[in-house]
């Protein structure tokens, strides 16, 4: 899959409910040999898109359950964000 397919996806945690941000707007951290996603670094933004206090939750790409056809199913704890 590309990651223009995975961009417009939503990340929601299956533990709380709660959305975590679109994929397109947060980081990636690839394995440079083999091409493979290893993390997401997502940058909470408040309501109007700005940056709140540079606030970054780091997810292994491991805790991501499903990709479905509108967004990216994930299970992390609360201590996990």
């Amino acid at each position: 899959m590309r990651f223009s397919e995975l961009a417009d996806k939503e990340i929601i945690n299956t533990h709380d409910g709660s959305r975590l941000g679109l994929l397109g707007d947060s980081d990636l951290v690839v394995n440079a040999r083999t091409g493979k996603i290893l993390s997401v670094v997502i940058v909470r933004r408040s309501f109007l898109g700005l940056v709140k206090g540079g606030h970054e939750i780091t997810l292994s790409w491991h805790s991501v359950k499903k990709v479905g056809q509108d967004m990216i199913i994930i299970d992390v704890g609360r201590r996990g964000l």
